[in-house]
């Protein structure tokens, strides 16, 4: 008997009967074929040494080439056997019954008119089709802990098919127009212990390690993921052109490609509609996995209209994968955060908010979110293709999914708003282990006016927050990590889970939302500014706080109490002024100075001194000080003391240099780059600095004022006429 591993067949082409550049079309159908192009037996190209197939399922084998009678076997621990008669078109197909998992080699075979074909080294365990763009194709050669992962990889029992790409030139790639009935090519399965392993997913890779050391079960994984895919890829084309809506977005945002046209994209022939399924989906179908895993919408973060088409695409590409592998769970992480200066800039929220909203309405789907995860985007190695839009620290998204894919559990979320008088009361559905006990933040609520202000927020019972706001009596909206910034929400269960972003209301951002700024809260010593690129920018992380930059004088700032210990040694030099400056001037985070007309702050110091108020300079270089108010008027300065006290400074009049009192409406406070709370002490000493808070409303304040110099007549400045 003649024995021989499967052979690659060519791939049938023609020329487009339209005008233009010949482009290639791949065709599908198995009986398309020409019979030369059928003479050798194969197994279909996913079926090669050391894959793994899913357990405990029944296990479809397919293949081609075949006349007559094909008998199929399985033969290690336990023997399978299955038989059929091949198609007119040599294809063939047989089912085997379920085999459990283990460690155990297994070796598949096909005997066919005296030949036979062999595949070894096959095992059985949890397998998972992975689709995606380039944060799941990211590889773990570049992630952050590679060396320690690799060395756990070689504990476990891991293989994947990586179905990459041959060009590396994006217009030279070209997509098969219809489904093919078999991969392009052949491809091979990496192991833990090969040397391209690093070159695998570090998503997929730290998952199988997480999933292997939990279960000691072996681990593979279909990866059909490439950098810059988009949402439309994956996307059959029926699917598209059978929903009249969806095809005319897609032809008005440029993302529709007729069939006669296909291939003639350019460098974006790679993400045609329908491309990657039809290569590398739809060859797999009758394949078994355990689930799939979904990380893909950087490419739809544009504005609402594209968020919801995307989330129309993604249930019919649901939808389409359970007509393919069963209604197995389908895992969708959220897309890392990320500032997209596209649109309306609020892209990232809208993409995220769509993958959420799918967990209400589809069976068996996974919303992952990974807010919560510090996006950390270099690795100290000397590289320079590091973009912050790939964070490099990939391991609390395997955590996250490895939650899921054991577990079947889904985060927390939102479910059930009710208000209960000038509060909301929000049910939290899946929090088995309760919520955290403490001040919970990331909270906004709005009223009757649509404007939105920060809320306080706390675990009430196992599974409801309560929320509510000083400056809303009447609460009508209300949102949960919806903003750009969400370093502070912390709303998760006892067991770590965080709780998926939410908002009560639909639509675009419109004026009046409110996004916590990072001086706002006091608590976090740092922020991530992000420009998308490091080539304007960079993404890093920069003080909330620090010392003065409009009168310059150095402070040390010290984060304690929920509040700021600022130290100060004023000097001559100085005119004995100090202050500490917030960061308000940052891409892609609201500072909200235009939004709200007053600011009141609770401060108290070691020694005598005074508050004159914010100092702020606009992007001309002028320089206004906004003073603290003494009732409704305002003060030139306010006396400290060592008791807390609060302040209010009202940001719709400031006073110019000369003492005269400017207007600031919003528009030229939209202009402020620099703001400074100010003092002034003659002696060494510490200002505390706690509780701001942004509103519409003054907060007047009566305190006895020093009485103060007078002033030298020969260093006054001429009053404006």
């Amino acid at each position: 008997m003649k024995r021989r591993a499967a052979q690659p067949t060519s791939i049938s082409q023609a020329v487009c009967a339209t005008a233009g550049p010949p482009c290639p079309v791949i065709f599908f159908n198995v009986t398309q074929r020409r019979r030369s192009e059928m003479e050798n037996f194969r197994f279909a190209r996913v079926f090669r040494s050391r894959m793994i197939l899913q357990q405990n399922a029944e296990t479809e084998v397919w293949g081609f080439g075949a006349r007559g009678k094909v008998i199929v076997e399985l033969s290690g621990k336990e023997s399978r056997r299955a038989e059929c008669e091949s198609a007119a078109d040599g294809a063939f197909r047989v089912k085997l019954q379920a085999v459990a998992g283990g460690d155990e080699p297994y070796v598949l075979r096909a005997v066919c008119g005296g030949e036979e074909i062999a595949a070894d080294e096959i095992r059985f365990g949890d397998c998972y089709l992975l689709m995606g763009q380039s944060n799941m194709s990211y590889a773990l050669s570049a992630a952050e802990g590679r060396e320690e992962w690799t060395a756990r990889a070689r504990g476990c029992r891991i293989s994947s098919l990586a179905l990459s790409e041959d060009a590396p030139d994006t217009a030279k790639i070209f997509r098969p127009v219809a489904p093919l009935c078999d991969l392009r090519k052949d491809y091979e399965y990496v192991t833990e212990r090969d040397e391209k392993f690093s070159s695998l997913s570090a998503v997929g890779v730290m998952t199988a390690v997480r999933l292997y050391e939990k279960t000691r079960i072996p681990v593979g994984f279909v990866d059909t993921s490439m950098g810059g895919l988009s949402v439309e890829s994956y996307l059959p084309r029926e699917d598209a052109e059978g929903d009249g809506e969806l095809l005319e977005f897609l032809k008005r945002a440029g993302r529709y490609v007729s069939a006669e046209a296909y291939n003639r994209c350019g460098e974006r022939n790679f993400t045609q509609l329908g491309g990657v399924y039809n290569e590398k989906i739809a060859p797999l179908e009758g394949l078994k996995f355990k689930a799939i895993v979904w990380y893909l919408g950087e490419s739809s973060a544009y504005d609402y209209e594209y968020a919801q088409f995307y989330a129309r695409e993604l249930i019919k590409i649901v939808s389409r994968c359970r007509k393919l592998f069963g209604g197995i769970p389908f895992a969708a992480v959220q897309i890392a955060p990320e500032y997209y200066p596209y649109g309306d800039r609020y892209g990232y929220l809208y993409v995220n908010e769509s993958i959420s909203l799918l967990q209400e309405k589809l069976e068996n789907y996974f919303a992952v979110p990974i807010y919560n995860a510090e996006p950390r985007w270099l690795v100290e190695d000397g590289d320079c293709y590091y973009h912050p839009i790939h964070p490099v620290n990939k391991a609390p998204v395997a955590e996250a999914l490895v939650r899921v894919l054991s577990e079947n559990k889904k985060f927390p979320a939102i479910g059930n708003v009710r208000r209960e008088g000038d509060h909301f009361i929000c049910r939290v559905n899946d929090a088995e282990s309760g919520i955290c006990r403490g001040p919970l933040y990331g909270f906004t609520v709005c009223g009757e006016n649509g404007k939105y202000y920060p809320a306080e927020a706390r675990a009430e019972g196992k599974d409801c927050i309560r929320i509510s706001s000083p400056h809303v009596n009447k609460p009508v909206h209300m949102t949960y990590a919806f903003m750009q910034e969400q370093r502070e929400c912390n709303a998760r269960l006892k067991t770590g889970e965080a709780i998926l972003p939410y908002r009560s209301e639909r639509g675009s951002v419109r004026k009046g939302y409110y996004f916590s700024p990072p001086y706002w809260g006091l608590r976090e010593k740092f922020v991530r500014e992000n420009c998308f690129g490091y080539n304007v920018g960079t993404c890093r992380l920069v003080p909330c706080w620090e010392s003065g930059k409009i009168y310059g004088a150095p402070v040390k700032i010290f984060h304690a109490g929920g509040g700021l210990k600022i130290k100060a040694k004023p000097s001559n030099a100085d005119y004995f002024f100090f202050g500490v400056s917030p960061n308000i001037c940052l891409s892609g985070i609201v500072n909200h100075l235009s939004d709200f007309d007053y600011l009141s702050v609770e401060l108290s110091c070691s020694e005598e001194a005074s508050f004159y108020g914010i100092a702020v300079r606009d992007a001309r270089g002028e320089v206004f000080r906004f003073a603290p108010l003494e009732g409704e008027n305002m003060a030139d300065f306010l006396p400290l003391s060592k008791e807390p006290r609060r302040y209010c400074v009202e940001f719709k009049r400031a006073f110019a240099g000369d003492m005269s009192v400017t207007d600031c409406p919003p528009e030229r406070r939209d202009l402020f780059v620099q703001a400074e709370f100010l003092f002034r002490c003659k002696k060494p000493c510490t200002v505390f600095l706690k509780s701001l808070d942004l509103s519409d409303e003054p907060f007047y304040a009566s305190y006895e004022r020093e009485k103060q110099a007078p002033a030298r007549l020969d260093a006054q400045l001429p009053s404006r006429q």
